[in-house]
């Protein structure tokens, strides 16, 4: 470690010691770059130039020996009224000279005239100039006895305050026939006590020369200060911006670039003059220093985050130094005050060396620039002094300036880097906490869901099975669990599709769309997932709306979050979905008339997990609802509002895309080519007989409005069955009526209204073993599903449809159905092989009789008793259907018989119309007549009568068995049909499942105590 640190040590030193070397170095290369070369030397007052040849761009330094009147101003040196004169070095301070005349002068402060000749050449410029770097602090200059400059009137006594400080320029005319110029200098200081006199080089040559040297060393100051100025402004401009997090450091930086800048604005060239005496504008450049070196100071502390108590201390000192300086110090203290300074600055910037070190050290790589600021600062004091004390002389060099600036610059873009690098670090490493913490939703949803589902079952098992003997408290409380295990499944469903949303995973599957249809179909869900309210939903859509060019899923999702929001924060009244044409777009609009959103909240619902009060958290869900549907809205290319005030409801609307109805109406004028599959002209006056007994093919109703997709349904499952499709979900009762199918597939969102409403009516007709129903969904979410299988659905398959899916769900399905079919007919068959053991001995009783009585009666009884016994034992009877002809031949066998047993209690009536072509299910009007007979006639102690009739009526065909028998009570004639547990019921029973099953309408049964019954039958039309 040790080593280590003296390694460290060593490569700082060398390179601070490099780093002096190029300051040093260019400091030098500088001055010799300004530097004039040989030129003639001032001799006791005379500067010979006769040999000299003048150059534009090149001055001459009058250096060396002028002629000094001490407490005189002098015109020309014959007017001279005094005698003490003496030479004087220029540059130089002028208090020895001053002390010749007074022994008591200890100080800068006096009067006095500089005299020089100048002997020039004979191609003399007649355009001259001279320029003095500064003067302390009035002066007149005269050339040839002509007054050419004057600066704060030099007076022998104090009487007004100097305020124009800096280097003077002053050109004139030089008469070329003469071939001398008296240059006298008339110069007063009564403020500076520590300088007086020509302290610092005059430059002498042509105007252009002149005017070059002093026009250079602005543009120079003048570049400096404004890089200075546009630092401090950025430094400011950054801090005040980021107002997240500030940083400090670069208010400091703003701070000190301000104050060099304002320094150099006042010393050198001084741009801005003060309306102040030389003396305060001197302390206000000092303490501007002072304070220059606290802010460096600072700078670094904050850079560094340092908090030491001697970066305090030397903060306090600085403030201090300042504020006495422009108040208490007197200038005739000068020197303890540079001494003071001095000491200031060297503990100063040895502490900053010091705890930078300590900073390199400690692994910090920002240090070395650190070192190198606080190096370039020192050189930069240390020159200035020299420049100051009148040690070295040479033009204004800016580059002392520059380095530090650099320097600041680097650190802080090299600190900006690494802070962006430390932004782009963590932003990545938030992202990936991002994404772990969406999977670990989405993983934590899956997980919940089979739980969560569980638990919903269980609550609505126990209602269904023990809900009778539950308390209604009891009951309510499942159901409101049920509710909110629904409502928990929608949150799940909201996180997976945040989730997927986020990593654009939901491709959109766009095709024409009928908003009506789809809009119906999700109010039904939202009316079964909603609990009631006294509100109604409206759908204001028009029937012919055009269709949208979107992804049904996604629609459907947009929907049922948009209206179940309306109806959930909606206590009374109602809610509105309308829709409108704008140029391309459809504009849907879902308005209720609830409680409204507050102003400042309507962008607020937007945004995800958001929730504008408790009672929104209380009411459920977690915020993700609006700001998915919004996301799949712009996915599609549309925009989504909200309009809401107060008390008086909300409107939400969203645009989407229109689809192409002259698309629509090519695929609708294509698939009707396509003959009958799409309408009921394929429906032949055929009864059952179209199922095609020779193969024997499941007969399927497919009812879907968009014609394309039945196209699909023909080509996955026509080869294996027999189709009948339509596009127009209204004809689907009336087919039901005329012909009798093993399955109905529908597609869920269709017009004019949708496959739950549709499954709601074939079940008013139909049972879920009679008649099987397959929906069709564009979802599978736990809403869709359970809105299906409550409407009556048997099973449910999403789009896109899967061949194998749809092809073994549709054959289980049928399976069931033909064997609910088989089932059926067996059992009939299986009535009538239960002849009655009485019934045949009765019958061979009579028949016993009638050979003692009347042979020919006996004989025709016999021979109708055979006949009797060959139809119900006849393979016939285990089919779909049979001829009415052939049915009625057995029941006229079974009425002869019973006429012969009871001639006197049993009178017929039969009249049929033309029954050719006319089918019906075997052994079923035979059971109503049996029935009729012994239960209704028979069974009285007094003759009944039978009526049998067949009528063709203009919808069907009509049959009547009517008796005037015992008749039945309300209460009997309501359970007769249901009566599965009771043997005597089950062949009326079987008999209205057959007929319902094939012609859409069971047995219609009226029945009065005492008065009679009156069965009807009938058989649809085409049938």
């Amino acid at each position: 470690m040790k080593n280590k640190n003296t390694y460290t040590y060593f490569k700082v030193f060398a390179i601070l010691l490099l780093f002096f070397t190029c300051l040093i170095s260019f400091r030098i290369m500088w001055i010799n770059y300004h530097n004039k070369g040989e030129q003639p030397v001032i001799t006791e007052g005379v500067l010979d130039l006769t040999d000299w040849n003048f150059s534009d761009k090149e001055t001459i330094s009058l250096n060396g020996e002028w002629i000094f009147y001490p407490n005189q101003f002098i015109d020309t040196p014959a007017n001279s009224s005094v005698v003490n004169q003496t030479l004087i070095q220029v540059p130089g301070d002028w208090q020895n000279e001053l002390r010749m005349v007074n022994e008591n002068q200890a100080n800068s402060l006096g009067y006095g005239s500089y005299y020089l000749k100048v002997l020039l050449p004979d191609a003399s410029p007649p355009f001259l100039g001279l320029r003095l770097n500064n003067i302390h602090t009035a002066v007149n200059i005269r050339v040839n006895n002509q007054l050419v400059e004057s600066v704060n009137y030099p007076t022998a006594e104090k009487t007004e305050q100097s305020h124009i400080r800096g280097p003077i320029t002053s050109l004139f005319y030089a008469d070329p026939d003469k071939r001398e110029l008296e240059i006298i200098l008339q110069i007063s200081n009564h403020e500076l006590p520590f300088a007086g006199g020509v302290d610092q080089t005059v430059s002498f040559g042509t105007a252009e020369a002149v005017n070059q040297e002093t026009n250079l060393s602005r543009f120079l100051q003048l570049t400096v200060i404004i890089i200075l100025f546009l630092h401090a402004l950025y430094a400011f401009a950054i801090f005040l911006m980021n107002k997240g997090k500030r940083q400090t450091e670069l208010i400091y930086f703003g701070f000190m670039s301000f104050l060099i800048a304002v320094g150099n604005l006042l010393d050198d060239e001084v741009f801005v003059q003060l309306p102040f005496s030389a003396d305060v504008s001197f302390r206000l450049l000092v303490a501007i220093y002072i304070l220059v070196l606290f802010v460096l100071i600072k700078f670094i502390q904050y850079l560094y985050q340092m908090h030491q108590k001697f970066i305090k201390v030397l903060g306090v000192i600085a403030i201090v130094m300042a504020v006495l300086t422009l108040t208490v110090f007197s200038l005739e203290h000068f020197t303890v005050l540079s001494m003071l300074v001095f000491v200031y600055d060297a503990v100063a910037i040895a502490y900053l060396f010091i705890i930078t070190l300590r900073q390199i050290v400690r692994g910090d790589k920002n240090g070395i620039l650190i070192l190198l600021l606080i190096c370039s600062y020192t050189s930069n004091v240390v020159w200035g002094a020299a420049i100051q004390t009148g040690q070295i002389d040479f033009p204004f060099y800016p580059f002392d300036f520059f380095v530090p600036i650099v320097i600041i610059a680097i650190l802080l873009i090299k600190r900006h880097i690494q802070l962006t690098q430390l932004s782009e670090e963590q932003a990545v490493r938030l992202i990936e906490e991002d994404k772990k913490k969406d999977q670990f939703l989405a993983n934590t949803s899956h997980e919940i869901r089979n739980p969560l589902h569980g638990m919903v079952n269980i609550a609505q098992s126990i209602i269904n099975k023990h809900g009778d003997s539950l308390t209604p408290e009891t009951v309510n409380n499942l159901q409101l669990l049920a509710q909110i295990g629904h409502r928990l499944t929608f949150t799940l469903n909201d996180i997976l599709d945040i989730t997927r949303l986020k990593e654009r995973k939901i491709p959109l599957q766009k095709e024409n769309l009928s908003l009506y249809s789809i809009t119906d179909g999700v109010i039904e869900m939202v009316q079964f997932t909603s609990p009631k309210k006294s509100i109604t939903v409206h759908n204001e859509i028009e029937l012919d709306f055009p269709p949208l060019y979107a992804d049904e899923n996604r629609l459907i999702r947009i929907l049922f979050n948009l209206i179940h929001n309306a109806v959930k924060y909606t206590e009374r009244g109602k809610v509105i979905i309308s829709a409108a044409e704008q140029e391309d777009m459809a504009v849907i609009t879902i308005q209720d008339t609830g409680a409204g959103i507050a102003p400042d909240a309507l962008e607020r619902i937007f945004l995800p997990y958001e929730k504008l009060s408790k009672s929104d958290v209380d009411s459920g869900g977690i915020g993700l609802g609006l700001n998915i549907c919004r996301q799949l809205v712009e996915l599609h290319g549309g925009e989504m509002n909200v309009d809401s005030e107060l008390g008086k409801g909300t409107s939400f609307s969203f645009s989407m895309p229109l689809g192409s109805t002259a698309g629509m109406n090519l695929v609708q004028s294509e698939s009707g080519k396509q003959g009958s599959i799409y309408d009921d002209s394929a429906i032949h006056t055929m009864g059952w007989h179209d199922k095609n007994p020779a193969t024997g093919k499941p007969f399927l109703l497919v009812v879907d409005d968009d014609p394309v997709n039945l196209k699909v349904m023909q080509n996955l499952l026509e080869p294996d069955y027999q189709l009948h499709c339509t596009t127009d979900p209204e004809t689907v009762i009336e087919w039901l009526e005329r012909q009798s199918y093993d399955l109905v597939i529908s597609d869920v969102m269709m017009s004019p209204f949708s496959g739950y409403e549709l499954t709601k009516r074939v079940r008013e007709r139909f049972s879920l073993s009679e008649l099987p129903v397959l929906l069709l969904t564009a979802r599978n979410q736990t809403e869709d599903i359970y809105t299906g299988f409550i409407s009556g659905a048997n099973d449910y398959i999403a789009k896109p449809v899967e061949a194998l899916e749809l092809q073994a769900r549709v054959r289980a399905l049928t399976d069931l159905s033909h064997s609910v079919d088989e089932q059926l007919r067996m059992e009939a068959a299986w009535l009538q092989a239960q002849i009655k053991p009485h019934f045949m001995f009765n019958t061979l009783n009579a028949i016993a009789a009638l050979s003692n009585i009347d042979i020919d009666r006996m004989m025709n009884l016999l021979n109708e008793f055979g006949r009797y016994l060959s139809r119900s034992f006849h393979s016939n009877n285990t089919k779909p259907l049979v001829s009415l002809e052939e049915e009625l031949e057995l029941v006229d066998s079974y009425m002869y018989i019973m006429q012969q047993r009871f001639m006197e209690k049993l009178t017929v009536h039969k009249d049929f119309d033309d029954v050719q072509d006319i089918f019906v299910p075997p052994l079923s009007i035979q059971t109503i007549v049996e029935n009729a007979i012994n239960h209704g006639i028979i069974s009285q102690n007094k003759p009944g009568t039978l009526w049998l009739q067949g009528k063709q009526l203009v919808d069907g065909y009509y049959i009547k068995i009517i008796d005037d028998g015992a008749g039945m009570e309300a209460e009997v004639l309501a359970g007769l049909l249901n009566k599965e547990d009771e043997k005597e019921g089950v062949g009326l029973l079987n008999t209205n499942q057959r007929w319902k099953k094939l012609f859409g309408h069971g047995m219609n049964i009226k029945s009065t105590a005492g008065e009679g019954t009156e069965v009807t039958l009938r058989i649809p039309k085409n049938r």
